[in-house]
């Protein structure tokens, strides 16, 4: 998974540009904004992780790195 849509789904939530080597914190964002960010990526892309990935990995670059990664993604309820 690239960067650009998660990087939107930052803007949107954030209100400001981003880049690849944005800090989520260092652009304003909070544990709120994160908790809007994960239900985004679920909403949007079908993806599930949990909020502390992001807390974790707060570079765009890095974030999208895990989000990729299966062992970082919530399992699907049945």
């Amino acid at each position: 998974m690239g960067t650009t849509a998660i990087a939107e789904i930052w803007q949107e939530v954030l209100g400001v540009p981003v880049t690849d080597d944005d800090d989520f914190f260092a652009l304003g964002g909070q544990s709120l904004a994160a908790m809007e960010v994960v239900a985004a990526l679920r909403r949007r892309l079908g993806v599930t992780v949990r909020v502390r990935v992001l807390l974790e990995n707060p570079v765009l670059r890095d974030f999208a790195e895990r989000v990729a990664l299966p062992g970082d993604r919530v399992p699907d309820r049945a």
